[in-house]
Formats: C-alpha cells, sequence, structure tokens
C-alpha cells in the first residue's frame, strides 16, 4: 500500500517526506526532486515561469507513473485534487489559508489564481483524505509519527 502525503505548498510535506526517510526508513519519493530531475527546474521556477495549470499537469504525469507502485511514500506537489490518480492512502496535511498564501507570495506576488487552488485541494482533501492532519502546533517530526502510526494499522488491511 501506497501513501500519498498531500497538502498545500508550505504545508511541510518535503520536510515530513524527509524525515519518514531518513529517520523511519521508508522508501520515499518526493515530487519536487522528481521535477528537478526530470525537467531540470524546482517548484518555484515552474510556478514562476508558467504557472499552476502546468504544475498541475506535470504532476498529473508524475502521479500516473507511480501509480503502478506499491509500498512507497509520495509526497506530492499539492496543486492537484485529481482523486483518480492516487492508487492508495491519502495524508492530507492541512495548514491556515493565510500560511500557503504567504508561502505563494514568497515566489511572487504575481501568481495567479492562488485562492482557487487552495479551495480546490482543501475541500477535496479535507473529504476525502483516508486521513487529515492539522500542521498547526505540531513538529514535522510529530506529523511524520503520525504518519507512521496511521501506516503501520492500515498497511495490512
Amino acid at each position: 500500500m501506497s501513501i500519498y502525503i498531500v497538502g498545500l505548498p508550505g504545508s511541510g510535506k518535503s520536510a515530513v517526506g524527509k524525515i519518514l526517510k531518513e529517520d523511519f526508513g521508508y522508501d520515499v519519493v518526493d515530487l519536487d526532486d522528481v521535477l528537478k530531475v526530470e525537467y531540470k527546474k524546482g517548484f518555484n521556477k515552474i510556478l514562476l515561469d508558467n504557472g499552476f495549470n502546468t504544475l498541475r499537469t506535470l504532476e498529473g504525469k508524475i502521479l500516473k507513473r507511480f501509480k503502478k507502485y506499491n509500498d512507497k511514500f509520495i509526497v506530492t506537489l499539492g496543486v492537484l485534487a485529481n482523486l483518480e490518480l492516487f492508487n492508495g492512502k491519502i495524508v492530507y496535511i492541512k495548514i491556515p489559508k493565510e500560511k500557503y498564501i504567504q508561502r505563494i507570495n514568497k515566489i511572487s506576488k504575481k501568481v495567479k489564481r492562488i485562492n482557487e487552488v487552495y479551495e480546490e485541494i482543501h475541500n477535496t482533501f479535507s473529504q476525502k483524505a483516508d486521513l487529515v492532519i492539522s500542521s498547526e502546533n505540531k513538529t514535522k517530526f510529530e506529523i511524520s509519527k503520525i504518519i507512521d502510526d496511521f501506516y503501520r494499522k492500515n498497511r495490512n488491511i
């Protein structure tokens, strides 16, 4: 069973993925790293140059490829809410809208569709994720431990 870690940009997905890999020993694929290898640009540069639509297209292509794998933790980009692209349990790391907007504004104040992306991702995964974790008042390690516990309880189901 794969675990998909979703959350809006700024939710700490990559930091949690790193902890799950380094401290807990899981096989973790971070789509940010895949972007850098395959497209020679990271999330910030693609968002700045091309916008959310391009990131969503790229995230969809990558998720389709990883759908066939089992027993991986897949850290998403957090911009696509197409549930058909997920083949496993979904963990949503929830952040306040203000924190997400701050994260995007650090890249550029000219990015369009900020509110639309927030509403789509937040509304979809708040309702459809197998586990929702509020990031407020939790360290990245605490969030990682919650995910580890969830995985251990669900891996044989």
